[in-house]
């Protein structure tokens, strides 16, 4: 639960993928692994590395532990780090999410800037918690690598006001045809009202990805939306 997470200052992460490269980033502090006794048995020189507790129990111990419904070989325990917002120059490109509620978005959409070598996903305060297990997952162990502040827009604008903020809408500019400023922020909304309304003042540049003449389909998912938009931005000029 978020309250205990935040009471705690922990949070789990599960899956043998996810797990191992909690234990291998330097960055990040394991506290406890339970796992499986075959897992356990094949991992020891890790957790000894890693100078982590290691518990073993049984795929039903684990299952009822972690709350997902996927059967996991091994779950560890993280400390929470600092995750403030960083007002230090960063990369040509960012991103802030506006009241994604779906984990599973959330998720997936770190793992696209881990793909697109984007080092900071701003979320709101309204925005589901970074360190929900279902965004943990979703994220395939790019949490690790990405960074992802809680922060409201305005706040965001007033420490970065050189960047050229983009608003992904249903109308707006041809993101294909854009000549994309550097550095920029690209804003993308919740999944069933787009961006609020006090953040659409602080936008730049509505920007869309034009629907086909034929195509039907009202809207798209906002992770799906954002890997179309990282890639249109981040292709070779």
């Amino acid at each position: 639960m978020k309250k205990n997470r935040e009471v705690t200052n922990r949070f789990l992460a599960a899956g043998d993928k996810i797990v191992r490269e909690v234990l291998e980033h330097q960055n990040w502090n394991a506290e406890l692994v339970m796992a499986t006794a075959e897992w356990c048995e094949k991992n020891a020189p890790l957790c000894e590395n890693a100078q982590v507790e290691l518990f073993t129990c049984s795929e039903t111990e684990l299952a009822q532990a972690s709350g997902l419904k996927t059967p996991n070989q091994a779950m560890v325990v993280v400390l929470t780090p600092d995750n403030t917002a960083d007002f230090q120059p960063l990369d040509t490109l960012a991103l802030y999410l506006d009241g994604i509620q779906d984990p599973g978005n959330l998720g997936t959409i770190l793992r696209i800037a881990d793909w697109f070598g984007i080092p900071q996903v701003f979320r709101s305060p309204d925005t589901v918690d970074l360190y929900n297990p279902k965004v943990i997952q979703a994220t395939m162990g790019s949490f690790l690598r990405v960074k992802s502040p809680e922060i409201s827009l305005s706040d965001l604008k007033k420490n970065h006001p050189q960047w050229t903020t983009y608003g992904a809408l249903l109308e707006g500019m041809d993101v294909f045809q854009i000549e994309v400023k550097a550095p920029s922020l690209l804003v993308i909304g919740n999944e069933g009202r787009g961006i609020s309304i006090r953040n659409l003042t602080l936008v730049d540049c509505p920007i869309s990805i034009l629907r086909h003449a034929n195509g039907g389909a009202e809207s798209l998912n906002a992770a799906v939306a954002t890997g179309i938009i990282c890639a249109a931005f981040r292709r070779p000029t």
